[in-house]
């Protein structure tokens, strides 16, 4: 049966209504229940699958154990780190390990509730904001951006024939690279960039001002939307304020999270980042500030309590997305990962991974993963580079083996 579509307001309606308090014990926080949904479809076998005709299925203790002893592999374990894994719209499973900040900056736990820079898992809830959009002003991910970009700005050559759909994939065929980001992915940095216009091959080419310039993109679409409101796009202020507002009424509130924004704590309190060899040396770990002003690509400061809510909404409900633009977006793999050979061994598999480091090789990595075959996604965030994974895999493939791993076959 198709889910209903539902306003903003009416979501978190049904989500104050649904979502449990927290709780503490040993001064540890506890998620009781993080969110669950009203769904319309009929209950399912264990793991989605019919345990009774000797089939595998997915075995969600081994999946969690996998991730443990996988990312513990080299015996170097991160500072901090944790998971949640979402089964049928609620939190299955969730650990946090380590430390926020070790013993040499004022210990803190690192915990489900603590936020962390998500890095370019920032770039899925932008791309989820845009597709909002596009739908609202009845138009496709093929619209050309020019229309909607400040009219002060000069638009270099090829801009006039730049889509959505090739912002949001990585192949405009822009000039920019991923370092500088308070230049690069400032309104200045973007207006000089698409100034410079389309001076290479439009194939796949992952930088971040594409989705910098959603910061700019979102406010003028909201903009032109039925009952938008009135935002002067030719304005740095205006348009920071304008995105950081449309995510937070459209993309998080409907998840029932408040105060979802792009600055962090105070440096005194806050998670800070680390080389994994840190704790040895008594380094102290490096602090990320405000990234109001160079956001869309990156910089949102989220718990893995509300990654996993969005992630949950985002492929069990209709209130981020209609279905039609959600399956749109997973088949362009808007906003996500490239789709690799191995990314469908249990049925398709969508992610996106976030990364950030300094010249002490200390950040931080996060990943989501979902697994739509049996309804179950997965998000992992650690505040440490430099982790030796089993194999050597990246963070992405990590979850998958651990995912394909945990795949078993009853007994007759």
């Amino acid at each position: 049966m198709k889910r209903p579509n539902h306003s903003a307001s009416d979501a978190r309606k049904i989500q104050r209504s649904i979502t449990k308090a927290l709780r503490f014990v040993g001064g540890l926080m506890i998620i009781v229940s993080l969110f669950t949904f009203h769904s319309c479809k009929e209950e399912e076998p264990m793991n989605g699958l019919n345990v009774n005709n000797n089939l595998p299925y997915l075995d969600i203790a081994k999946f969690e154990q996998n991730l443990e002893d996988y990312i513990k592999w080299g015996n170097d374990e991160p500072i901090g780190w944790g998971f949640v894994i979402n089964k049928d719209g609620h939190a299955e499973r969730w650990k946090a390990y380590g430390n926020a900040r070790s013993s040499v900056d004022t210990e803190k736990s690192f915990l489900i509730g603590r936020k962390i820079n998500m890095a370019s898992v920032s770039k899925f809830y932008t791309a989820i904001a845009v597709m909002q959009l596009l739908e609202k002003n009845n138009l496709s991910i093929n619209a050309l951006i020019g229309p909607h970009l400040p009219n002060s700005w000069n638009q270099g050559p090829g801009v006039n024939s730049l889509r959505f759909k090739d912002i949001l994939r990585h192949e405009s065929g822009l000039q920019s690279v991923n370092t500088d980001f308070s230049n690069t992915l400032s309104y200045e940095g973007i207006k000089q960039c698409i100034s410079t216009g389309v001076v290479n091959s439009k194939q796949r080419n992952y930088l971040n001002v594409n989705f910098a310039l959603c910061r700019i993109l979102i406010p003028s679409l909201w903009n032109k939307a039925p009952n938008g409101p009135t935002i002067d796009i030719e304005s740095d202020q205006a348009t920071q304020d304008a995105y950081i507002d449309y995510m937070q009424e459209f993309v998080f509130d409907p998840c029932g999270l408040p105060n979802v924004n792009c600055q962090p704590e105070s440096r005194m309190i806050s998670t800070l980042y680390y080389n994994v060899n840190d704790g040895l040396s008594n380094a102290n770990g490096t602090y990320y500030g405000d990234w109001t002003a160079i956001c869309g690509g990156g910089g949102y400061f989220m718990s893995l309590y509300e990654m996993a809510a969005v992630s949950a909404y985002f492929e069990n409900t209709e209130f981020l997305l209609s279905e039609e633009s959600r399956n749109i977006m997973k088949e362009n793999r808007i906003g996500m990962d490239t789709q690799d050979a191995n990314d469908e061994l249990h049925g398709e598999y969508y992610s996106k991974n976030g990364s950030i480091s300094n010249s002490l090789n200390q950040g931080v990595l996060t990943q989501i993963v979902h697994f739509p075959l049996n309804h179950v996604e997965c998000v992992v965030a650690m505040n440490t580079q430099g982790v030796t994974f089993r194999n050597g895999a990246s963070l992405r493939q990590l979850v998958f083996d651990a995912y394909n791993d945990a795949w078993v076959t009853p007994n007759p």
